[in-house]
């Protein structure tokens, strides 16, 4: 298994950031252009959810980016020593009300993670809140 490890701040600019060495590291893996756009999506998502809800919103914390790749999936795992994520809400995440869109609320990053991700789970390992996400693959280029 190859594996890739990153320690990024929590700042948007960063977390864009990530997104483009995530990009990179999909072209040495077999997915098509949709599935490449899913995975990059859902580390967005999950590191922008770093970012705001465990963090709070305050910049030059750390967010951690892990990606595993074997020969038939890819793992990647968002992780945070901020608040925890309840896993009832990854497991009943649903979009929001057309109100709520309205609004600006937010509410759809883990429903939309679940969606384009095959496997999504939340644990606290050694006091950092870890979302790990796996996606299935054809194999390396």
């Amino acid at each position: 298994m190859h594996s890739i490890a990153l320690s990024i701040p929590s700042r948007a600019e960063a977390v864009r950031l990530a997104c483009l060495a995530i990009r990179g590291l999909l072209q040495g893996v077999k997915l098509d252009d949709e599935e490449k756009y899913h995975v990059e999506l859902a580390v967005s998502e999950a590191a922008t959810n770093s970012m705001r809800h465990a963090y709070g919103g305050e910049p030059e914390h750390e967010i951690g980016l892990q990606v595993s790749i074997d020969p038939e999936r890819l793992i990647v795992e968002v992780s945070d020593t901020g608040r925890s994520l309840d896993p009832c809400l990854l497991k009943c995440a649903c979009l929001p009300s057309e109100a709520d869109v309205r609004e600006g609320a937010g509410g759809r990053g883990l429903y939309l993670i679940r969606e384009v991700m095959d496997d999504v789970r939340v644990e606290r390992v050694d006091g950092r809140n870890v979302l790990r996400m796996t996606k299935s693959h054809k194999g390396l280029k």
